[in-house]
C-alpha cells in the first residue's frame, strides 16, 4: 500500500512523490462500505416489503381525523412517536406523550392507554427537553392529585388533572401542531 500523504508528511516532498489525484479504482476500493437498505420508503417503494422497515398494507381505519385516530386507536403508553404521512411522502413526526399517572401518583392504580394523551409536533432540537418538562409536570400533576408536596392544597381530581395536563401541553408547544383526543 502507498504511503499516506498527510501535512505532516510536507518534509517529506520529493521528485518521487505522487502529484497526481488518485484513480478512480483506488477511491473505490478505499472508500468505507456503508450499509444501506435495498430499499426504503418512496413513492417508488411505499411498502418497502422486503425490508425490516416494511409497512402493512392494510389500514387500520380510514377517512378519520388525527383526533379520531388520537382517541379510538393510538395507544399512548406503547407508542414513542407517530409519523402522519401525507399522500407526497412529506412526513411529520409527533412525540407521543400519554397522561396517565399510575406512575406520578400514589391513588392512581391504572390509567387508560389508548386515547388518553397528546401528539405534539417533534422538533429534534428540543425532543429530549420536551420529554424531560413533560416528565416533570407529570410528577407535580401527580402529586398535586394526591394532594401530597410543598404546593398542593388539597386534592386534585384526576379529570382536573388530565384536563391540566393537555392545557400545560398545548401552552408549552407555543407554535407546535398538538393533537388531543376528541
Amino acid at each position: 500500500m502507498a504511503p499516506r500523504w498527510d501535512i505532516e508528511h510536507s518534509s517529506r516532498i520529493d521528485a518521487a512523490t505522487p502529484t497526481r489525484p488518485p484513480t478512480p479504482a483506488t477511491v473505490q476500493r478505499n472508500r468505507p462500505t456503508v450499509l444501506r437498505p435495498k430499499r426504503h420508503l418512496s413513492a417508488d417503494s411505499p411498502l418497502a416489503s422486503e425490508t425490516h422497515f416494511a409497512v402493512d398494507p392494510e389500514p387500520v381505519a380510514t377517512d378519520l381525523t388525527l383526533a379520531e385516530i388520537a382517541a379510538n386507536h393510538l395507544d399512548f403508553l406503547h407508542h414513542e412517536a407517530f409519523y402522519r404521512v401525507s399522500t407526497d411522502y412529506e412526513v411529520t413526526a409527533f412525540h407521543v406523550l400519554w397522561f396517565g399517572l399510575e406512575a406520578d401518583s400514589e391513588t392512581v392504580e391504572r390509567s387508560e392507554t389508548v386515547g388518553h394523551g397528546a401528539l405534539v409536533e417533534a422538533v429534534p432540537e428540543g425532543a429530549n427537553y420536551l420529554r424531560g418538562w413533560f416528565r416533570g409536570t407529570k410528577s407535580v400533576v401527580g402529586d398535586a392529585h394526591d394532594g401530597t408536596g410543598p404546593l398542593c392544597e388539597a386534592n386534585l381530581s384526576r379529570d382536573d388533572a388530565v384536563e391540566y395536563l393537555a392545557e400545560r401541553v398545548e401552552t408549552w408547544a407555543a407554535d407546535r401542531e398538538v393533537i388531543l383526543p376528541e
